[in-house]
């Protein structure tokens, strides 16, 4: 779990925020699947060779990779790492 999850949060919440957290085990593991799905196919439309001809292309890209770091930030806060799962326990 992430530090950003409890930061700033009183040792109460923080408790309740960690535990709903592990409880949500399988609905974490569900939606970081569906996000790398949902990145997979913008990366699969990206190279479809009607997007090389748009003049756009450079932003299109941009766009693309910018969508694709914003998924996988969200995908980081929602997996549990090995390392924290031994500190947050």
């Amino acid at each position: 779990m992430k530090s950003s999850w409890t930061a700033q949060l009183d040792a109460e919440i923080s408790k309740e925020v960690r535990s709903n957290f592990k409880a949500a085990f399988l609905t974490r593991k569900r939606l970081a699947s569906m996000l790398l799905d949902k990145v997979e196919s913008s990366n699969r439309a990206a190279r479809l060779k009607d997007s090389y001809d748009s003049p756009n292309w450079a932003f299109l890209q941009a766009d693309q990779r910018g969508y694709e770091r914003a998924m996988y930030e969200v995908i980081a806060l929602i997996i549990e790492d090995d390392k924290e799962k031994d500190t947050s326990s």
